[in-house]
């Protein structure tokens, strides 16, 4: 059985440059698609109030629903 796919978003926290990132969490929201994710990206950023680092991004992939379960934990 193979295991379904999710699209996830998850939050980063990277340096000035936006080179360095660290994954902060995976937001609770799923998409149907990565493209749908990625439309939604900016609107997700411009309500960002929990900033603790100077440049904030999203990162949309697929993952395993699994590794969503255990992800929201």
């Amino acid at each position: 059985m193979m295991t379904p796919l999710l699209i996830a978003m998850t939050l980063l926290g990277c340096s000035d440059a936006g080179d360095q990132c660290q994954q902060l969490r995976v937001l609770p929201a799923r998409y149907v698609s990565v493209e749908a994710c990625n439309a939604a990206a900016g609107d997700v950023l411009t309500r960002l109030t929990e900033a603790d680092a100077p440049v904030m991004a999203v990162h949309c992939q697929k993952l395993p629903a699994t590794t969503l379960a255990l992800a929201s934990r």
